[in-house]
């Protein structure tokens, strides 16, 4: 069961009998967010128009073709022109792009598709690049080969010698230095009448020295190919469809063996124009395509061109090195110290220097001590941000900064540090073991110097990350919507290098870069192998390594094997594929696609092309299985929840294939034992292990859902009137007032799209119309029983605007809302009264056939254009909304905490006996002020402590009806066994300084002295608190019973009892503590779950200081049962479960579950020791989430409780004053 967690708005409106729309579960409108659209969905007023019979043999077509579609685009009425005739480049795709000047309908696209020898036409939409870099103008000795097996193939020198790889990027920059001599040509599609290949972006740079770079510290898969570049990019991170389109056709007409493409947009649909295309070309070349950098959406979030059938998509695995450089200290004493050290961007830092080092007390957060700018700091990496030690370094002046690894952070690139100093020249990480020397070196009292070499070899090494060489988060997740394998491959693509325009290098990450190494990996194979797409792929998915299952966010490997909607067929194994003489000749996945299409029983084909004959063992492995969907058949985002549940092979079979020979093997899998209707996305891989050692495996997957039941709306679209004077949403016809959409007001209709729809559109009808009414293409009418039209939206945030229907829809969770202006072809809308007529096709729905759409129409409203009046509305008209609609107000009950005491004024009896605190000292000044002085648990109204070396609170009032004199004072003597009390604090009166107070440790006498504010203001009352607490030794002797504590003042005695009670074991105990650590303090926060609260099925604890400075020390967190008590029921013993509780423990993140039953008086608790990131910080926050599953199948949510530590006594007041007064 999932955690919800909303606020429902509810507010009765007392001059109406409705009341405010509130969401209900599942609702579309749990917040005001409007629809943004790319451009794409704006009137770009250009389309690409295919032509039928454009498949067939590669060959141009007659260029006159254009002139044939203008002429009958003209004939409906558009001005149009061709812009660019796709014909003419390459016979793969017969068709142009065309510009219509007069775009001003909704139906462009269904009117072009409408005409005689037009076989499709899509909007042309653009593309934007996701990826950014960080820029160095060194090279860095870069090798991401070992896990790929290239190296092994290097060394055999296959190295892609003679073989083209085509490009469609951004350009390239020529006369980098680690491409001279590898670009052979290209084309600049962007720009007519050029041939530069400039490249501005640096996008394409980057992506062609993954392929083919070459120098002394940095070579690419492929170092000794070359690159043909398809410039489709100008001087902005984005293109278009358009020219995706045309760079694919210019390189398929030019009959290149490789394309490699690393764009693409999220529509992941099979027909859209960029996968249709791409899935073409793949019949007769191999394209290899980005996947995508989604992954956070979850699965089913496929791209475009990556979505086409027989393309390579390819997903990322994060680098497995950290690009280091090494430095060397060394000491008075003669001993010298070789390191390596990771800058924050990893960029190197390219200066020769011998300066002195010195170690701080601190650390990186918390720098002790100052230094010049010739002068190098070594610190402990403390638990902030790494802005914060960059601030922190940088303030105390020192030069250089090298920070040594702590609390299994790792040596690793440090993001989001900007570099604001002008004398902090670097910032690095290095190894923890680098303090420890340093350390010894300083106890001998030995001093140390920095010696770094501008000219210095990098010095790569195994990233001390959990992420190294996993999959990475931002990879996009399959299948597709028509369930096709994508990505089928991963390959290098997080924190990886590469070459950048103007001789530089940088550091860059997404499936753009993965892509480009799959493609340098063919160029291997079709220069030193054979030039034949089929059995590349087939190889390439066959023989490649399934990686773990691993979520980013907790560091932490969930299974063996990883979902292959994720990573495909896993890391490409580029030895294997050269190797292995056991040959898949069969599809190389298998898709047994949903329940209503399921394929269960597939034919495998081998051949055995060794020498001998080879036994084969069949087997099968599963991958996790996911839960693709939640309750309400949205998508689960990153990362899915797993299924213990998994497909199977029907039976394992043993095969021996001659030398030579081939073998046909029937394999039949079965679903997860699960719901057909579960979502549970499954997959695998059909494994033959030879007895040659080759192990064969073919990766499959399937879907437990019906793709045509999985709509894209999970109900009605919701359409509400706004009010913006209360923010409240009503209903759709409140009150009936009417719209005026001419002028910016309409209503707000919400929705979201779970699952893809080849066409959503937000249309108007009459109110009299009905769903049963609906035919495809709609036929446009008049009346209040017709079809009216599509719409447009309100203006947009950039200006534009959004036309109704969209196709190919990316989907989205979040409720989102559209208003409109106007019917999509422009023309306003007349006054009269409509419904919203909402529609969307199903995934494998056929247009034509009204089932295959879900259709909804909304309540009647009204549209009023300027002051015409609406035919048959009556102005007194009032909702007729049933009662039914009225908000629910929902309040849920918290788990009860020992905070949660019951305040009382009887009188109070606890057990055990009564002990008196008296103070020696002597009050002086007025007397009779003091009205109460009592004691109190922190910001809690009542005298019960249960931890007596807690932080208490002193409630003291004052009453003063007259003026008094200024500096008079109040003072009331405390008890020795009374410390830390809050002083040095101003009393705040209204616009004045009332007083000052102070305490003195000797007399033990606390003064109030007053201000002149006292003098002319009368009826003056004080209220206010001042922190103290026993002192830790008296703390600890305490028993249970009651303290009375005096507090002297002149005239009177204040007697303050507190109350010591037994831990209350019949609700959460929660206590704080701090002691020493490691040169500052340890806030500890325990949490005891008895075992009263059961039983239950599993107790889990969820912590996380990702949002603050601080951090975890996993060392002093744990997970303990305890099973005696003492007589204050505090844990006497306990058994330490950490190790098997703990889920997830780093400096930032904490989760540990408990899943075993306690009985009787046993008590579960979970410590969690915390360290502040700023010590200059006067709290501590630790905000947990305690989760109780009952055995019963309830839920208990304790949420969002938080744990304050204070560091020092502090003075609070009710309000910002602590005296009120009236002017005398």
């Amino acid at each position: 069961m999932s955690r919800v967690s909303g606020i429902l708005q509810a507010a009765l409106v007392a001059a109406a009998a409705v009341s405010p729309v509130t969401a209900a579960e599942g609702g579309f409108a749990s917040g005001r967010t409007r629809l943004t659209t790319p451009a794409s969905d704006a009137a770009s007023g250009r389309y690409i128009v295919e032509l039928q019979d454009s498949t067939g043999p590669s060959t141009r077509q007659d260029s006159s073709v254009g002139d044939s579609i203008v002429g009958q685009i003209s004939s409906l009425g558009y001005g149009a022109t061709v812009k660019e005739d796709f014909s003419a480049i390459s016979g793969r795709f017969k068709g142009v792009s065309v510009e219509i000047t007069n775009d001003d309908s909704s139906g462009v696209v269904d009117d072009i598709k409408s005409l005689p020898g037009v076989a499709n036409a899509w909007p042309v939409q653009p593309i934007t690049l996701d990826v950014s870099f960080e820029v160095t103008s060194g090279t860095k000795k870069w090798n991401p080969h070992i896990a790929t097996r290239v190296s092994e193939l290097h060394d055999r020198n296959i190295t892609g010698a003679g073989q083209r790889v085509c490009v469609v990027d951004s350009g390239v920059d020529v006369s980098h230095p680690a491409l001279v001599g590898k670009i052979a040509g290209g084309k600049n599609l962007f720009e007519e009448n050029s041939t530069a290949l400039t490249d501005c972006v640096g996008h394409g740079t980057f992506v062609s020295s993954i392929i083919a770079a070459s120098n002394q510290d940095f070579a690419g898969v492929a170092p000794d190919s070359e690159i043909y570049m398809y410039k489709v990019f100008g001087c902005e991170d984005g293109t278009s469809n358009e020219m995706v389109l045309k760079g694919m056709l210019a390189a398929d007409s030019d009959d290149c063996d490789i394309i490699s493409v690393s764009i693409g947009s999220n529509t992941g649909y099979v027909n859209s124009v960029l996968s249709r295309v791409a899935s073409e070309i793949a019949q007769d070349r191999l394209i290899v395509i980005a996947a995508g950098n989604s992954g956070a959406m979850g699965p089913y979030f496929a791209s475009s061109p990556a979505a086409g059938r027989g393309v390579v998509s390819v997903g990322s695995v994060e680098a497995a090195q950290t690009l280091g450089w090494p430095a060397t200290i060394v000491s008075s004493g003669g001993q010298s110290l070789n390191i390596s050290y990771v800058t924050s961007d990893g960029n190197k830092f390219n200066s020769t220097i011998d300066v002195p080092i010195v170690l701080d007390k601190g650390d990186s957060c918390n720098i002790a001590g100052s230094g010049l700018d010739s002068t190098a700091v070594l610190a402990k990496r403390g638990v902030c941000e790494p802005a914060g030690s960059y601030s922190s370094i940088a303030s105390a002046g020192f030069g250089y900064g090298i920070l040594y690894d702590s609390y299994n952070q790792g040596a690793y690139y440090m993001a989001d540090v900007v570099a604001w100093s002008d004398t902090l020249k670097l910032m690095a990480v290095t190894t923890a073991s680098v303090g420890d020397w340093a350390a010894e070196q300083i106890a001998k009292n030995y001093t140390l110097h920095l010696k770094i070499q501008a000219d210095a070899q990098p010095a790569a090494f195994a990233a001390e990350v959990p992420s190294a060489g996993q999959l990475s988060t931002f990879t996009s997740w399959g299948p597709t919507y028509e369930n096709d394998f994508s990505p089928i491959i991963s390959a290098p693509g997080g924190v990886v290098y590469g070459a950048f325009p103007d001789g530089k290098f940088a550091i860059s990450s997404g499936t753009s870069f993965a892509t480009p190494y799959i493609s340098g990996v063919a160029a291997l194979w079709y220069a030193h192998a054979k030039k034949d797409r089929a059995e590349f792929v087939r190889r390439l998915t066959s023989t490649a390594l399934a990686l773990p299952a691993f979520e980013s966010i907790d560091g932490k490997i969930l299974d063996e094997v990883a979902s292959l909607a994720q990573q495909g067929a896993g890391l490409v194994d580029a030895a294997k594929l050269f190797d292995f003489t056991t040959v898949l000749l069969s599809e190389p996945t298998l898709s047994l696609n949903d329940t209503d299409n399921r394929v269960n029983t597939h034919t495998i084909r081998i051949q055995n092309t060794g020498s001998e004959e080879v036994t084969y063992n069949i087997s099968h492995i599963a991958a996790s299985t996911v839960s693709s969907r939640n309750s309400l058949l949205y998508p689960n985002t990153y990362y899915p929840p797993l299924i213990s549940a998994a497909g199977s092979l029907a039976e394992g079979k043993t095969i021996i294939v001659a030398a030579g020979a081939t073998q046909d093997i029937e394999i039949t899998l079965s679903a997860p034992d699960v719901a057909p209707d579960s979502g549970a996305l499954w997959s695998g891989k059909i494994l033959l292990a030879g007895s040659n050692d080759e192990l064969l495996a073919v990766p499959y997957i399937g879907i437990e859902a019906s793709t045509y039941n999985w709509t894209a709306l999970h109900h009605g679209p919701e359409s509400y009137r706004y009010d913006d004077t209360d923010g409240i949403l009503y209903p759709l016809d409140y009150r009936g007032k009417a719209y005026h959409p001419a002028d910016g007001d309409s209503p707000e209709t919400y929705f979201a799209f779970r699952y893809g729809t080849y066409e959503f559109s937000v249309d108007l009808v009459g109110i009299d119309w009905k769903t049963e009414q609906f035919a495809y293409p709609p036929q446009h009418g008049s009346g209040s029983k017709a079809w009216l039209g599509s719409v447009r939206s309100q203006p947009l945030a950039d200006g534009g605007y959004m036309d109704f229907p969209m196709r190919e829809i990316v989907r989205f969770n979040l409720g989102s809302y559209v208003t409109f202006r106007s019917f999509a072809n422009g023309t306003a809308i007349p006054s009269g009264r409509y419904r919203i007529f909402t529609r969307s096709l199903r995934m494998f729905g056929d247009a034509s056939k009204p089932e295959d759409w879900q259709l909804f129409i909304s309540d009647p409203f009204s549209i009023q254009l300027g002051s015409d009046p609406i035919p048959g509305h009556n102005a007194t008209w009032t909702s007729s909304l049933p009662s039914s609609t009225a908000a629910v107000t929902t309040i849920a009950t918290a788990v009860p905490t020992t905070s949660s005491v019951p305040t009382t004024t009887a009188p109070i009896s606890v057990p055990g006996t009564i002990t008196t605190l008296t103070a020696t000292a002597t009050p002086t000044g007025l007397e009779g002020a003091f009205t109460s002085l009592k004691l109190q648990r922190l910001k809690e109204d009542t005298a019960f402590v249960i931890d007596p070396a807690a932080w208490m609170e002193l409630h003291i009032q004052i009453s003063m009806p007259s003026p008094v004199a200024a500096d008079s004072v109040l003072t009331f003597a405390v008890p020795a066994e009374i410390t830390d009390i809050a002083e040095g604090y101003q009393l705040s009166a209204s616009g004045a300084q009332a007083g000052d107070t102070s305490f003195d440790p000797v007399t033990r006498l606390y003064t109030i002295a007053l201000g002149e504010w006292t003098t002319w203001n009368k009826n003056m009352v004080g209220d206010f608190f001042l922190m103290c607490r026993f002192t830790p030794e008296f703390a600890a002797s305490m028993k249970q019973g009651t303290y009375v504590v005096q507090f002297p003042t002149v005239g009177k005695v204040w007697e303050a009892p507190v109350y010591y009670t037994a831990v209350n074991r019949s609700v959460i105990y929660e206590r704080l503590s701090t002691a020493p650590y490691d040169g500052t303090s340890l806030y500890t926060a325990e949490v005891e779950v008895p075992a009263s609260l059961g039983p239950w099925d599993f107790v889990r604890l969820t912590t996380s200081h990702s949002a603050d400075s601080d951090g975890f020390v996993c060392a002093n967190s744990s997970v303990v049962i305890g099973e005696t008590l003492d007589a204050e029921n505090r844990i006497e013993s306990f058994i330490d479960v950490t190790a098997s509780a703990t889920e997830v423990c780093n400096v930032k993140n904490f989760r540990a579950m408990y899943n075993e039953t306690l009985t009787g008086d046993d008590v579960l608790r979970f410590t969690v020791g915390s360290i502040q990131g700023n010590r200059d910080q006067w709290t501590l926050n630790v905000v947990y989430l305690l989760d109780v599953q009952l055995a019963n199948g309830t839920l208990v949510l304790y949420d969002q409780r938080t744990l304050e530590f204070e560091k020092n006594p502090r003075l609070r007041s009710f309000n910002f004053n602590a005296f009120s007064g009236e002017r005398a």
